[in-house]
């Protein structure tokens, strides 16, 4: 069997170059095969500059990753170094904030405390301010006040017996009040020409002082040595001033017929009329009713 093959192969190769064809068959052939050779050496040539660059590429990547590894481990660092006094700082001001709440709630109990208190206070000023203006009126109950006496009238006689020589002369008194005390309020004396300071006078019977009171409000107008005069109680600066409130309503009541009105103490207006007495502590209550009521129906 081997035999006869290697005489075909023989016969065709005798073929082969007894034809004219054949040699260039051959050329090509060879031709192919360097061909082949040439393209295989390159791709070898190929095979190894890939392997080399990826060996490149590689050691470019971990030459990196290295890189970025440090960096980020110096990052890590940095911000580690720089958060430690943060987180120090934060856990420093969450420790002054509870302490703040804590002192915050001790002040606000403190503070209610100190509010219940005050009220407990005022209430308290307020009781001794009415006992010291109650006990100020009581102190003043047998005094009054003289407005309009010219300076210097008493020099040379006794305050207490000048002053009831004037009441009695002004409001035709059968006989000169007894008097305890006389003297000019507690102001400079004014320079000439000004207003004088009022007669502050204290009554020794109580009885007395109303009397000269009653007279003084039956005259329209008083005068004592050419000079018009006034007659007041001697009240308490805050009563006068709780009193004051009501001139504009008494002003009302004076143009009211058959209407009569008067002060109670310390600051009331009563006001009588034919609708029956009122009594009121609020001027802007009375002033409602007197014009509602009283103006509009005389």
């Amino acid at each position: 069997m081997s035999g006869s093959r290697n005489t075909k192969k023989s016969e065709t190769a005798k073929a082969t170059e007894s034809s004219p064809g054949s040699m260039d068959m051959a050329k090509l052939m060879d031709a192919i095969t360097n061909s082949e050779k040439t393209v295989l050496a390159k791709i070898a040539s190929l095979d190894t500059k890939i392997e080399s660059k990826c060996q490149m590429l590689n050691e470019n990547m971990e030459s990196l990753r290295r890189d970025f590894k440090d960096q980020l481990e110096g990052l890590r660092s940095e911000f580690s170094a720089k958060l430690s006094p943060l987180e120090a700082s934060i856990a420093d001001n969450r420790a002054q904030i509870a302490s703040l709440e804590n002192a915050t709630n001790n002040y606000s109990d403190r503070v209610v405390n100190m509010e219940e208190e005050m009220c407990r206070l005022k209430a308290t000023v307020i009781t001794l301010t009415e006992k010291t203006e109650d006990l100020e009126g009581r102190q003043r109950r047998c005094n009054i006040r003289i407005l309009g006496v010219k300076e210097q009238f008493e020099v040379g006689t006794r305050p207490v017996d000048s002053v009831a020589k004037l009441l009695q002369d002004v409001l035709g008194m059968d006989s000169a009040p007894t008097l305890d005390r006389a003297h000019r309020g507690l102001q400079s004396t004014p320079a000439k020409g000004k207003q004088p300071r009022p007669l502050i006078v204290k009554f020794h019977y109580y009885q007395e002082k109303l009397d000269v009171l009653r007279r003084a409000a039956r005259k329209e107008s008083l005068e004592y040595d050419g000079n018009k005069i006034l007659i007041f109680p001697d009240l308490p600066a805050t009563v006068a001033k709780r009193r004051g409130a009501f001139k504009e309503v008494k002003e009302l009541l004076r143009g009211c017929q058959g209407v009569k009105y008067g002060m109670l103490y310390p600051a009331r207006l009563r006001i009588s009329s034919s609708l029956g007495e009122k009594i009121f502590l609020d001027p802007a209550a009375a002033k409602d009713y007197t014009q509602k009521y009283l103006v509009h129906n005389n």
